[in-house]
């Protein structure tokens, strides 16, 4: 019986979806969030620079605010930058919401952070998973990841080992890890299904759809060593009180 479980979770899902979109005419979309999308300039020794994103079809380049004078003209051309590069504006929905921060450690370890909110459509998140293995990377493994927070319970964030598509036997360098959650109001969790029940349940049975969020924070890491879940524990921890809402402070 335990072997079907997942296979009923699916299909109760399913149905719930199916529901909520025959009763979505009357749903109340709300432009509440239940996240801050701001990441702060420093987090304990780590330093962080905001990625802006030239959308000049001739230009596509990529800069650092820190680097420009002026955030949102592209210094190369004079073109606009954005948050998100030209390619991710033209496939998400207008309204959708993206920062992007890279943080630079005194060590010279880099972490990339990115905060994702989405808009009327709720569909500017997707599986992760399914974006990864799109962009040529390949998951080793994947767990759920304590994060201890101060005031309230650990926070549940799903981890990924990664590595390239097609890496060479022997290649040194390119494992990374990719941990990320998923924030509504009021919830947070690390599972796609578990959030895609809870927009469903919000939709049937209170008639409100909120802007869901899904903050990640990606690194490199050592293929024999275990030291990056040590680091991931530290940086979200740092990170989280300057991103969350008080309702999401979960006791």
């Amino acid at each position: 019986m335990r072997t079907f479980r997942p296979y009923f979770a699916v299909i109760i899902l399913m149905a719930l979806t199916s529901i909520a979109l025959e009763l979505s005419v009357d749903v109340n979309i709300t432009d509440e969030a239940g996240i801050r999308v701001e990441l702060p300039d420093r987090i304990a020794a780590w330093e962080g620079n905001e990625l802006r994103y030239c959308h000049n079809k001739e230009c596509l380049k990529a800069f650092l605010v820190n680097d420009i004078e002026d955030r949102n003209v592209c210094p190369a051309c004079g073109g606009p930058l954005s948050g998100m590069s030209y390619d991710e504006a033209a496939v998400l929905p207008g309204d959708t919401v993206l920062m992007k921060k890279r943080y630079v450690h005194p060590t010279g370890r880099q972490i990339f952070v990115s905060i994702v909110l989405s808009g009327a459509s709720r569909s500017s998140i997707h599986r992760p998973q399914m974006c990864l293995t799109g962009q040529g990377q390949v998951i080793l493994k994947s767990e759920v990841l304590e994060v201890p927070i101060e005031g309230r319970k650990p926070l549940d964030v799903m981890v990924l080992d990664l590595e390239p598509q097609g890496r060479a036997e022997g290649m040194t360098g390119l494992t990374t890890y990719y941990a990320y959650w998923f924030v509504g109001k009021g919830r947070e969790t690390p599972s796609h299904v578990q959030r895609m029940i809870w927009m469903s349940t919000d939709r049937i049975f209170h008639n409100v759809a909120h802007r869901w969020a899904y903050i990640a924070v990606s690194g490199a890491r050592e293929e024999d060593s275990v030291a990056y879940l040590d680091e991931i524990r530290e940086f979200i921890g740092g990170l989280y009180p300057h991103i969350a809402l008080t309702e999401n402070i979960i006791n």
